[in-house]
């Protein structure tokens, strides 16, 4: 007899749409990382270069939904048990994307006695998040003893 609560096996089409869209929304916040680690703000306009940075992300946007649009048919029929290494990919980049968070928050002029503040709580969003996405989505158990 089949189990009624047993999870759902997603396709790889619907996790990589997950990381995708996950990818492109902390695209911007990923390359500020790596420029405040070159000091880019003494060399460009961080405005100017937040427009470029904005108008490559949507570019990139645009190609790579087309891209996985394409690909629907062929990635609907892959279907893994558990996605872990993609999973280890979404916190990677939610980590450098809460980073980025902050960098761009500095960029900005934002007061520098509440950056603590704004990482705390964006910390605790994304560990919620990434929670509720490995245990519905990935199929990934937290406290599955063995």
């Amino acid at each position: 007899m089949i189990k009624n609560n047993r999870p759902r096996i997603y396709s790889k089409f619907e996790i990589n749409s997950i990381l995708f869209y996950a990818t492109m929304i902390l695209f911007i916040p990923l390359v500020l990382v790596f420029t405040f680690v070159f000091n880019i703000e003494y060399s460009f306009d961080v405005k100017i270069f937040l427009l470029y940075l904005l108008a490559v992300t949507t570019v990139i946007t645009l190609i790579g939904l087309s891209i996985i649009l394409l690909k629907r048919d062929k990635m609907k029929r892959h279907v893994k048990a558990t996605y872990i290494s993609e999973f280890y990919y979404l916190v990677t980049i939610s980590i450098f994307g809460v980073l980025g968070v902050i960098v761009l928050y500095n960029y900005l002029g934002g007061p520098q006695n509440f950056i603590p503040n704004i990482f705390v709580i964006l910390l605790v969003l994304f560990v919620y998040i990434l929670l509720r996405l490995g245990r519905k989505y990935f199929n990934l158990k937290y406290t599955k003893k063995k």
